[in-house]
Parts: C-alpha cells; structure tokens; sequence
C-alpha cells in the first residue's frame, strides 16, 4: 500500500481516538474531582477559565487540532508505535513530552512547580486526568494501528 494512504488512514485514527479519550477522561474527571469547583479556588482562578465560560466549549474541537499535530509529530516513530509493546512506549512519550515534562507553566508540571506559586498543586486535578487519557488513548490507538497494518499486509 501507498505511504500516502497509510499515513492518511494513521492519522485520522489518531484523530478519533485522541478526541474520544480526551472527552471520556474529561468528563469523567471533570465530576470526579470536581473541576468546576477546582477552577475558582483563589489560587487556579487566575489563569484557568471557569467551566461554564462560553469558550471553554472550544476545547473539545481544538482537540482535532492537537491531534492531528500530535500524529504528525510520531509518524516517523510509526513502526516503533505498532510495534510489539509499542502502546507504553507511546504513552511514556505522551505522558512526558504533554503531561509531567510539557514546557507550559500549569498544575502538574515541573515548570508548574518552578514558576508558580501552587507548586505541584493539588494532584487530583490534572494529573491523574492526564495520566489515564495517554494510558487509555495509546492501548486503543496501538489495537486498532496494529489490526490495521495486518490488514495492509494481508492486501498486500
């Protein structure tokens, strides 16, 4: 098969299952701990917008943007995704570059402990949020890449 079609195929995948455990994950976590509440402590309520703010709603389909961005991104590290135990590569990855190690100053963050004031901040918002989402999201990416590989080889 064409590299074209497979990367094409690769990253509208990627697309679906990023948009679809990023909206799973932050429903579920949004209840769970509470963001709604989280976000007006005096400390969070600086920088992140109240839930209910009309443009939060963008969030959702900004998401097809990041995804896109982040497939583009691993393409060249294809083989290495659906490769045997490539999902933990992938989320490893995810998790250090986007969540831990991501170079935005937020909650969470190394630079979030350096140059804010609520150092590691409360754990429960965030964190465990992020940390499920890349688990969730590089397992299902990583079946559905894996099932359709063989089936490029197979037409083969």
């Amino acid at each position: 098969m064409h590299k074209g079609k497979a990367f094409w195929g690769y990253l509208g995948r990627f697309i679906v299952v990023h948009l679809a455990t990023y909206v799973l994950m932050g429903v579920i976590w949004m209840n769970l701990a509470n963001y709604a509440e989280a976000f007006q402590q005096e400390a969070v309520a600086g920088f992140m917008r109240p839930v209910d703010d009309p443009i939060v709603a963008l969030g959702i389909p900004m998401q097809i943007l990041r995804g896109a961005l982040l497939a583009i991104a691993l393409w060249p590290f294809y083989a290495v995704i659906v490769g045997k135990g490539g999902w933990w590569k992938l989320a490893l990855v995810l998790w250090v570059l986007t969540g831990i190690g991501a170079v935005i100053t937020g909650p969470g963050s190394l630079e979030g402990m350096v140059y804010t004031t609520l150092g590691f901040g409360n754990p429960l918002v965030g964190l465990p949020e992020v940390t499920l989402q890349v688990l969730l999201f590089s397992w299902l990416l990583w079946r559905w890449e894996r099932k359709a590989l063989a089936k490029r080889e197979a037409a083969v």
